[in-house]
């Protein structure tokens, strides 16, 4: 029961204190915290930690948490990309506390060496939660050489602090940032809102930004944020409710955002039953024995607008041993999605034609804009037995022509001393056009990657951490900066628990880290964790109906542009494709009557 008087983080244990202090300070609510601090013992400790995620859970009583995965991402890269590598305080620094918070910006401009002014970034974001305003920058500088990058604030800090020839007058100050950087960087010196208008003569920043700010420091607070969580709370009483009543049968959704070998991207799924179900195998219409299931996909916006959906056939016969296998073990059902980058919320329906029970799961998913001036990497994929060459680069989970046969993404179980076998893709910058053509590609170089393997709050303490190294050439990649990569992880030091997995990949050639994580649980012997997967009849199918599915991916986006392009492309492949022409028609006649004038 909670006591009457708090203790202080000081007096907790150090996995609780390293909890409250270190992994959620920006993410609890102050009335949470101190709940927290009133507990008494660490199981109503445990219970209140287990209570806190799920209550952020998009997908509740999943057993993968992707608000929790997202957390202990930008919490790993918080750590290796700010602060001091020796004291691991990245999370401290305010990059760190904005990138924890918000999560990675949408744009960045750098302005690390600038005439006359002190080195900038600039962040641009759209909200994801309407406690903040719809499209907002947040400002860092370094005041000296030997500084972390610091918080801007237009009021307190003022243009005079970014230029280093006058730091007494802001309007002078304003016209060297204004040649140094240009009219964007400039406008967000007195203004992070962007329609906010500015007097550049004659700045005086109103109070919006300063509010904004404080809205970010203190966001789990605000009201708006407040009340989402608790409908999130509400939604999941509410699932509860739904299994009593309808015999649930638990379902996961696991998905990896890879590229291809044009650099476009595709999220790669599994649809995972999280207990063998000796169901999905039984006797089929022509009286042999086998599976026979439907997964139906629906892709939909993040606010809910549908995108397009499929649906994907999964027949099989099985042998007397495959049979019992199949019965044994866990069953996932694979698949692809082409998509352009923006943020989604997949929804399945697993449909078992033999008994004709359906089983849903959904997730929200995030497909991430390439960066052309730093390393990225996709998420890490468990595969099983070994990679299969393939030249139909359509079917789910291939890479660089191997089909790698998937056990896990997100979330994987194994025994004590399995070994754990990762592949993923890092995404290499790419040089940037000249006007004279392509930039020269750079020479080979060794990408620096760091594994690290350990309790769910990686405390350097944890006598079962595993950490080791590895270097990955860049000769491999292909002509778009796909190189794909791989690693086995010994767990023999591992007994049963749950831990993180932390890549951490640094190009030497760029400053920031890239960084991928998933969770990883040790289970008992006899829990079991091996899988048998299976996928629709993709057959080959050329490029273009990839890029239909883009084209209207980008069109439900409101990225009319974008859609436009995938639509002429497909003509240009296809001249008689007639949905591609219908959807671009219908876009240049809603181009036309937004046009001044008509």
């Amino acid at each position: 029961m909670p006591s009457l008087h708090a203790v202080s983080p000081k007096q907790l244990p150090p996995y609780f204190r390293q909890w409250i202090e270190e992994d959620v300070p920006y993410i609890i609510t102050q009335e949470e915290r101190r709940e927290f601090l009133k507990l008494q013992s660490d199981g109503e400790r445990e219970h209140f930690i287990e209570l806190f995620w799920e209550s952020r859970n998009p997908t509740p009583h999943s057993s993968i948490n992707t608000f929790k995965e997202e957390h202990y991402r930008r919490l790993a890269y918080a750590r290796a990309n700010f602060g001091d590598d020796r004291y691991n305080d990245g999370w401290r620094t305010d990059m760190g506390r904005v990138y924890i918070t918000l999560g990675p910006p949408q744009q960045k401009s750098n302005f690390h060496q600038g005439i006359s002014t002190r080195p900038v970034e600039i962040w641009f974001y759209y909200a994801n939660t309407p406690a903040l305003p719809p499209t907002f920058n947040v400002v860092f500088y370094k005041p000296s050489e030997v500084e972390d990058y610091k918080l801007y604030s237009p009021r307190s800090d003022g243009p005079s602090k970014i230029v280093t020839n006058d730091p007494h007058d802001d309007a002078k100050a304003l016209h060297t940032i204004d040649q140094s950087m240009g009219a964007e960087a400039t406008h967000a010196m007195v203004s992070l809102i962007p329609s906010e208008p500015i007097n550049i003569d004659h700045p005086d920043p109103s109070m919006e930004s300063d509010i904004l700010l404080s809205m970010i420091r203190s966001l789990p607070d605000q009201k708006l944020e407040r009340q989402r969580i608790e409908r999130q709370r509400e939604a999941s009483r509410e699932v509860v409710t739904s299994r009593i009543f309808t015999g649930f049968n638990a379902t996961e959704l696991q998905t990896a955002v890879l590229r291809d070998s044009r650099g476009l991207s595709s999220v790669h799924y599994l649809v995972r039953k999280e207990q063998p179900d000796g169901g999905l195998i039984g006797v089929l219409p022509d009286k042999q024995t086998g599976y026979a299931m439907t997964l139906e996909t629906h892709v939909l916006t993040e606010g809910g607008k549908a995108v397009y959906q499929r649906s994907d056939h999964l027949t099989g016969v099985t042998s007397a041993a495959g049979t019992a296998a199949g019965k044994a073990k866990l069953f996932a059902a694979e698949g692809r999605l082409p998509l352009v980058p923006g943020s989604y919320v997949i929804e399945t329906i697993l449909t078992n034609e033999i008994s004709r029970e359906s089983f849903r799961a959904s997730q929200h998913v995030v497909v991430p804009v390439p960066q052309p001036d730093s390393l990225g990497v996709s998420g890490l994929i468990v595969y099983q037995g070994h990679a299969l060459q393939t030249t139909r680069d359509q079917l789910p989970f291939t890479l660089a022509g191997l089909r790698f046969p998937p056990r896990g993404e997100q979330l994987i179980e194994l025994h004590q001393g399995d070994k754990l076998p990762l592949v993923y893709q890092l995404w290499l910058p790419r040089p940037a056009q000249t006007a004279s053509g392509p930039k020269p590609e750079a020479a080979p170089r060794l990408i620096k990657v760091h594994y690290t393997l350990g309790s769910i709050a990686l405390s350097s303490g944890d006598p079962s951490r595993i950490e080791e190294d590895q270097d990955v050439s860049t000769a491999d990649a292909d002509a778009v900066g796909n190189l794909v990569s791989g690693y086995a992880v010994d767990t023999s030091n591992l007994r049963e628990g749950t831990y993180r997995l932390v890549l951490r990949a640094i190009d030497p050639a760029f400053p920031r880290a890239a960084v991928a994580s998933m969770t990883v649980r040790v289970v008992a012997s006899t829990v079991p964790v091996d899988v048998w997967t299976a996928f629709g009849d993709e057959k080959l199918h050329p490029e273009w109906q990839d890029d239909m599915l883009r084209g209207i991916a980008a069109e439900a986006l409101e990225h009319p542009e974008e859609a436009t392009g995938y639509y002429r492309r497909v003509l240009a492949a296809k001249p008689d494709a007639p949905d591609a022409q219908s959807h671009l028609d219908a876009l240049i006649k809603r181009s036309e009557r937004k046009s001044p004038g008509e």
